[in-house]
């Protein structure tokens, strides 16, 4: 008896070591665990957002300056403004718009040093009038032929005295575009003309061109979903209706861009167009009776968010 009851009491010490020893094993791990918890880590993240951009492209001066082009001159970056905001231009220059000639782009003149040309109207024969470049512009190097002449005869300004630029937008998100007319200027005869004086129509071509200076063929008409032109879209707008500061001309509805491609290829062209007129908006373009004189005003077009 006394043999068992020793045996007995030696399992059960036993038994109470291996408790003991388990107990500080989990305890071991629970330390472990908690000392991987504290590690430092580490945190990827790829992340790509376009932002709403519009490109605008033209002359970087005037063509007797040496202007060249086609060069973006404008970057304007629409990202988290309000509608009617002026764009953050990335770009901090002014460039001047183009002509599309020869099928190629040409920085358009100042016209400070030369004067317009002139058309013979209803002559009895002849007067067919020969340009020779540079064009909108008469000078030595232009010619006429002998015409002849009744009491309906007269002499006006080559295409009522139409002056005509572009410059071109690609963009990824709609915009909104802004003219306004500023720095007027007339001399002699003209120096009582204003803004009113001055015939305002602006359009917009959605493709044209040809060869490597197209525009246009994965572009898209930007003013679906919005107006449009809304000044300059006929013949009752002068300069005086932008002159009074930035003015709303193009309401934007979609991007230009259609398809992949080219910021070319993306391009709309905006064409500006102008024509000098007399007292009233019928008047006559230009009269020997107005005598001599010149009339200048810039328009300043600005990207907004629509």
């Amino acid at each position: 008896m006394t043999q068992m009851i020793e045996k007995s009491a030696g399992k059960r010490t036993l038994d109470m070591l291996k408790v003991t020893t388990s107990c500080s094993l989990v305890a071991i791990g629970v330390l472990m665990l908690g000392g991987q918890a504290a590690l430092a880590s580490v945190v990827d993240r790829p992340f790509f957002r376009a932002n709403a951009l519009v490109i605008v492209f033209g002359a970087d001066d005037f063509e007797e300056n040496g202007g060249e082009a086609p060069i973006v001159y404008d970057f304007y970056l629409l990202d988290n403004l309000a509608s009617g905001t002026l764009g953050n231009d990335l770009i901090a220059a002014d460039g001047r718009t183009i002509n599309y000639n020869t099928g190629r782009y040409n920085p358009i003149q100042s016209g400070d040093s030369s004067g317009w040309e002139f058309q013979v109207n209803d002559a009895t024969f002849g007067g067919a009038f020969t340009s020779s470049a540079p064009h909108q512009t008469l000078d030595a190097n232009d010619s006429y032929s002998a015409f002849g002449l009744d009491d309906t005869t007269d002499v006006d300004l080559l295409g009522g005295g139409g002056r005509a630029s572009r410059f071109y937008v690609a963009s990824n998100v709609a915009f909104d575009l802004y003219g306004e007319a500023s720095n007027f200027a007339a001399t002699g005869d003209f120096a009582g003309m204003d803004y009113s004086n001055i015939r305002y129509r602006l359009r917009y071509q959605v493709a044209g061109g040809g060869g490597a200076n197209r525009w246009g063929q994965r572009a898209q008409d930007p003013a679906v979903g919005g107006s449009g032109v809304v000044i300059g879209q006929n013949n009752s707008f002068t300069l005086d209706d932008i002159a009074a500061g930035p003015t709303k001309v193009f309401d934007g509805g979609r991007r230009t861009a259609r398809a992949t491609g080219s910021i070319m290829q993306q391009a709309i062209g905006f064409q500006s167009r102008y024509n000098l007129i007399g007292a009233s908006i019928n008047g006559n373009n230009y009269d020997f009776s107005q005598g001599v004189g010149s009339v200048s005003s810039d328009i300043t077009y600005t990207i907004y968010t629509p």
